[in-house]
């Protein structure tokens, strides 16, 4: 294919900075767009949740209770009940109406890392750095099932779209795909020439792919089921922090930026610029067109609008 050919194939989306989101007072760690589209949650290491509304762009409302930083956030299915995984070793639930929490799920021995909601809702998962992953019944607190998953801290964990298998991933440099009801381990992969700790993982919304990033400064496309690596996604900056992206191939920088990539031709297509330090987390909108990011300069700062909606 050549120069001019490939130009035409590759989709340049045109995002541009719609507004920028102030309360947080230390670095934010996550950000999570609610299913329905409506919300927005934000945390931090100042221990709190805040809540924005993905409409307006208005502050909603703060949710408190941990007693130290915050490291992970994610939405029931229902978009109800929120859910936070903190240093304090405790995953709490939280009801959005009243801002109220309803269960403190406790058994991680140390930081609760990464979380992630089943399909269906009943279930969570849990990554801690007591390298552990547990899987809770939301409905009533009980740990289901304790996996001694990783030989470092879990860095990511996340369901496939039916709920069927979970996987997660760790420093260790592992991605390990697990059967949700028997917790059997389906398969391993390990990138062989490079084994970087791996610092996030998710499924793709057919279910069929993994996306993983590294901290070699890359995204790997695997196909799980041949266990191969597909395509690398490169441009960013990814050495010391866990930096990780979900949907489409968005991820953010430890140099403050937040770069798109193309998923089939692997090019970076537009680099978002607005950050002053390190970019942690990134989610895009349910029903395309919105990326937010958050990071290490104590704001949620970029709520970037999309001229031409990612598909």
């Amino acid at each position: 294919m050549g120069q001019r050919e490939k130009e035409k194939t590759v989709r340049r989306p045109e995002f541009t900075l719609a507004y920028t989101f102030h309360g947080h007072t230390a670095g934010a760690t996550s950000v999570k767009f609610s299913p329905d589209g409506k919300w927005l949650a934000s945390c931090s290491a100042d221990q709190t949740i805040k809540i924005w509304s993905a409409t307006t762009f208005e502050y909603e409302q703060t949710m408190q209770g941990h007693t130290q930083g915050i490291n992970d956030v994610d939405w029931a299915p229902d978009s109800k009940t929120l859910a936070s995984g903190s240093d304090d070793k405790t995953i709490r639930l939280w009801d959005l109406q009243s801002g109220k929490q309803i269960l403190t799920l406790t058994g991680h021995h140390n930081y609760v890392y990464c979380i992630s909601y089943s399909p269906l809702g009943n279930t969570l998962a849990s990554g801690s750095y007591d390298e552990a992953l547990r899987l809770w019944d939301v409905r009533t607190g009980t740990c289901l099932r304790v996996l001694p998953a990783h030989s470092d801290p879990i860095s990511g964990v996340h369901f496939n779209r039916d709920g069927t298998m979970i996987v997660s991933c760790s420093h260790d440099g592992l991605i390990r795909i697990w059967d949700t009801a028997t917790g059997q381990c389906l398969k391993t992969l390990v990138e062989q020439d490079e084994n970087a700790p791996v610092t996030g993982v998710c499924f793709s919304p057919n279910g069929k792919y993994l996306l993983a990033g590294t901290k070699d400064s890359a995204y790997r496309l695997w196909d799980y089921m041949r266990g191969k690596c597909l395509k690398t996604y490169l441009g960013h900056r990814n050495e010391k922090y866990s930096i990780f992206s979900t949907g489409w191939v968005v991820g953010g920088s430890e140099d403050s930026d937040v770069f798109v990539w193309d998923v089939g031709m692997k090019d970076v297509v537009q680099t978002l610029v607005g950050h002053e330090d390190v970019v942690l987390g990134v989610s895009a909108h349910p029903r395309g067109g919105i990326v937010a990011s958050c990071g290490l300069d104590m704001t949620l700062p970029e709520k970037l609008q999309a001229r031409h909606p990612l598909k």
